[in-house]
């Protein structure tokens, strides 16, 4: 009988994980909201904040136009998109829209960040 010993393998390191981009600056975004204390407990103030959020809503319509010219224009920014996307925020007729509107000033905020890091060299 002849013993043959088995030729082990090196096990396979698996492939480096590329870090998310995102991730990066999510953690950055969390760091600077835990820094941010209390905030005002109204999500809009003033005395009449229904006439407040109205003005934000017309303000919203006013920067809809000013980007769909400055898109034809060729001179479109992320500026004058999150201004947009403020104003609309705010002007939510609920809390849920106000809320919806804050989750995607927060992406294009943070989506704004990633591609000025990309573009670091």
């Amino acid at each position: 009988m002849t013993e043959t010993t088995a030729k082990r393998t090196a096990p396979r390191k698996a492939p480096a994980r590329k870090t998310d981009p995102f991730s990066a600056v999510l953690a950055e975004v969390g760091a600077e909201a835990r820094e941010v204390g209390d905030l005002p407990s109204a999500l809009v103030g003033g005395h009449l904040p229904s006439r407040g959020a109205e003005i934000y809503r017309r303000r919203a319509e006013d920067w809809d136009s000013i980007n769909e010219a400055r898109q034809d224009a060729g001179t479109f920014g992320v500026d004058g998109l999150a201004v947009q996307v403020a104003f609309s925020a705010f002007g939510g007729r609920t809390v849920e829209d106000i809320r919806k509107g804050l989750v995607r000033l927060a992406s294009l905020t943070v989506a704004a960040v990633e591609q000025i890091d990309r573009r670091r060299p």
